[in-house]
């Protein structure tokens, strides 16, 4: 009868491994999934489905700020955004995706600007509780395995390096302009 062996780098033992095993457990284990996105809210006249694009962003202005996460991987700021569902239009996607990383159930508006990879950023308009939260909170328990944190940054501040994509700072700022100018009298 032949013994198989794990082997270890020389730097590690048993524990070590047994220990990492647990946290990657726990982690998957113990972080509550996202609950059913709410319906999709979207004040667009048509929903876009029939598009090239494989996901979609939320761009949520508050108060002269806009809502974004802080990415668990990279510890740096992004649009709440994500991947596609088939048979999902984009505006859905940025609604699903603002949701499962906001906890907010926005409501979509019209396209404002394209990520540099080709995503379509949406301008979404959350209630007015998020306008008396604090610069930073924390995310929703079931968006912990991607976001710490869900910060109000001025796109104005901020440097190409804060962002997880260097690329999106223009687009960003553009879209946060382009939705000042739809915004309603009392927002």
């Amino acid at each position: 009868m032949q013994n198989h062996l794990l082997i270890l780098p020389k730097h590690q033992n048993r524990g070590s491994l047994l220990t990492a095993f647990f946290v990657v457990l726990t982690l998957f284990g113990c972080t509550p999934s996202s609950p059913s996105a709410p319906f999709c809210r979207t004040a667009a006249e048509s929903l876009t489905i029939d598009s090239t694009a494989t996901g979609a962003a939320c761009l949520v202005r508050t108060e002269g700020y806009v809502l974004l996460i802080r990415h668990r991987l990279t510890g740096k700021l992004d649009f709440p955004a994500g991947g596609r569902n088939e048979g999902e239009s984009l505006q859905c996607t940025a609604h699903r995706e603002a949701w499962e990383e906001t906890g907010f159930n926005v409501e979509v508006g019209e396209q404002l600007a394209t990520t540099a990879s080709g995503m379509p950023i949406f301008n979404c308009i959350a209630d007015e509780s998020l306008a008396r939260l604090p610069a930073t909170f924390d995310a929703p328990d079931w968006a912990a395995l991607e976001v710490i944190q869900l910060e109000k940054s001025d796109p104005f501040l901020l440097n190409k390096d804060a962002l997880r994509f260097a690329d999106d700072l223009i687009p960003l700022r553009d879209a946060y302009v382009k939705a000042g100018k739809q915004a309603k009298p009392d927002q």
